[in-house]
């Protein structure tokens, strides 16, 4: 396609969307009602942006199953830890708190599923049983493992044998699985597969992969360089959410990154990206403000993609959360690990490291949770972050939590981070 025809394509699925949600969305209703759009000839700037915090005041009205609600959800996310589980036997529920640091859960259809990890196609052409291993938070129901769970299911199995990896297990254990796996494809957050390129230069890990693939988090230049040294293949990068699942990739023939345009129509700003969602009429997000800052590339083009192409995602990364193990070694907790905690009254969260050894929750609770909801949502954080430092082998490493009304945001990006370092605090050179 040409840009226009894309363009063209986006808007026709755009104002098919918008009709859905006139009839099926109370909230997207009011809106239309209010603002008197017609749903035949509009375009999204028509609309208002969409916050995390209009997600979570107005979430039974936006879905368009009236049956759905943010308690059910939230409740479900509760109990179920496998990513393969439906809500009602029908829906793929995502739950992430991203750079904002509060709760928010995501619907979608099984069709709008398919259709959007669909795309992970074009970083793992299909081939019969390719092995694949994703290295990253391998349970509960992040987008990340429940993409990658995806080639497991259905007829996918004829052209994928994928395995996950937690980055919860010890690094010598995910080492010395992978040798054996010897995996063709490796996917995972930048962190991991620096920490993989490192071992993969010392002789520890001994596998020949034809593509690497990284995404979660952003791709640093050093980090980039140095695993492509360790394995001898491009690095391609992957931009994805919760929200919206594959948003930008490095395509074939290309030297940088596309967005994914297909179903997703941005708006790039200096400090923010709004992302139009067009696949998931389950739950549709209008204009939904992401804290992601996305630079245009300027450079001349080398492919004839009809895609915007950008620099890369610059923002959303956090600290990883370094200790010495309980046999005396460096290791390290990914901060995805905590990223994403599904507990009823629990609104936001934030760790400060204390010392190599130690560190500090700071929790905020919801408005009118009661004590005893806020007691429990405490020990359940608690329990979190004790059954983490023992999959660690970290049981040494100890930590409080502190009951906070809100949370601090970094004065020199004016965004939040989910790990911060106290002044005390003294990582070791890896």
């Amino acid at each position: 396609m040409s840009r226009e025809q894309l363009q063209a394509r986006q808007l026709q699925k755009f104002r098919r969307l918008a009709a859905h949600a006139q009839a099926h969305s109370p909230y997207y209703r009011a809106i239309i009602q209010e603002r008197g759009i017609d749903v035949r000839t509009c375009v999204p700037t028509d609309f208002p942006v969409l916050t995390k915090q209009d997600i979570a005041r107005h979430f039974d009205d936006i879905v368009t199953d009236r049956r759905i609600t943010r308690a059910r959800v939230v409740d479900f996310l509760a109990q179920s830890s496998d990513g393969g589980n439906l809500f009602d036997g029908k829906y793929h529920v995502m739950n992430t708190s991203g750079s904002s640091g509060q709760f928010a859960c995501h619907v979608f259809s099984h069709a709008a599923w398919i259709s959007a990890a669909s795309l992970g196609v074009r970083v793992a052409p299909l081939r019969l049983r390719q092995r694949v291993a994703y290295v990253g938070v391998a349970t509960g129901h992040s987008g990340g493992v429940n993409l990658a769970q995806s080639g497991n299911q259905g007829a996918n199995k004829l052209f994928y044998q994928m395995r996950a990896y937690d980055v919860l297990q010890p690094i010598h254990e995910v080492i010395e699985d992978l040798n054996a796996f010897q995996p063709r494809v490796v996917t995972g957050y930048a962190t991991m597969l620096k920490e993989l390129a490192e071992a993969q230069l010392q002789g520890k890990l001994r596998i020949r992969p034809w593509r690497v693939a990284s995404g979660g988090e952003p791709l640093l230049p050093d980090a980039r360089a140095l695993i492509e040294r360790a394995f001898q293949t491009q690095v391609m990068n992957i931009y994805a959410s919760t929200e919206h699942l594959y948003m930008g990739l490095t395509l074939p023939g290309s030297d940088g990154m596309h967005l994914m345009e297909d179903d997703l129509i941005f708006e790039l700003h200096a400090d923010h990206t709004c992302v139009t969602n067009l696949f998931n009429d389950t739950m549709p997000l209008i204009r939904y403000r992401m804290s992601d800052v996305l630079l245009p590339d300027e450079r001349p083009r080398k492919d004839s993609y009809p895609y915007t192409k950008v620099q890369g995602l610059v923002g959303r990364q956090e600290n990883a959360l370094v200790f010495i193990n309980e046999n005396g070694q460096r290791d390290f907790i990914h901060p995805f690990v905590i990223l994403d905690l599904a507990i009823p009254g629990l609104s936001a969260w934030q760790v400060m490291l204390e010392s190599l050894s130690s560190f500090r929750i700071r929790v905020c609770l919801e408005d009118g949770c009661t004590e005893s909801r806020c007691r429990e949502a405490v020990e359940q954080v608690t329990h979190h972050f004790q059954h983490i430092l023992k999959e660690k082998q970290m049981q040494n490493v100890v930590f409080e939590i502190e009951r906070v009304d809100s949370l601090p945001i970094d004065p020199k990006t004016a965004k939040f981070r989910l790990v911060l370092k106290s002044p005390s605090y003294q990582d070791l050179p890896s």
